[in-house]
């Protein structure tokens, strides 16, 4: 029972990375103003958009390898926890220093960032309960 609701939280997550990288890879520019408060940072740059989109897709790929194989799944998710949870600390960090584009941050850094960075490390943490000795 708990691998099955470990696999199907890490299958929304990745389901979540693969939608948002593929818009980010797909339309960088259509990305960006759909997301709100993001015009906050500064102008759109199309390049950065789709080389962040790629790693959002690169997490994707190790969450979704993650719901199928849940035994492997803690190397599996090293990469995507390395990403997310790195990019959550630096909007973490900008929220702290000030320097975010509002103060406390914008619910896009919370819910859009923050939390599913927390969620992968947390997943690559889950998932060593489920190694075999």
């Amino acid at each position: 029972m708990e691998q099955t609701v470990f696999r199907i939280l890490a299958a929304l997550l990745g389901i979540f990375a693969l939608l948002n990288g593929g818009r980010m890879v797909a339309d960088p520019i259509g990305w960006f103003a759909s997301i709100p408060d993001l015009a906050l940072t500064g102008a759109a740059n199309a390049h950065l958009i789709r080389d962040v989109g790629a790693a959002y897709l690169a997490s994707a790929a190790g969450l979704g390898a993650a719901a199928f194989w849940p035994r492997l799944a803690a190397p599996l998710l090293l990469a995507p926890a390395v990403f997310m949870g790195g990019h959550a600390l630096a909007h973490l960090a900008d929220i702290a220093a000030g320097c975010a584009a509002a103060p406390g941050g914008t619910t896009t850094d919370w819910l859009g960032v923050i939390l599913p960075g927390v969620l992968t490390i947390g997943f690559g943490v889950w998932a060593l309960r489920f190694r075999r000795p």
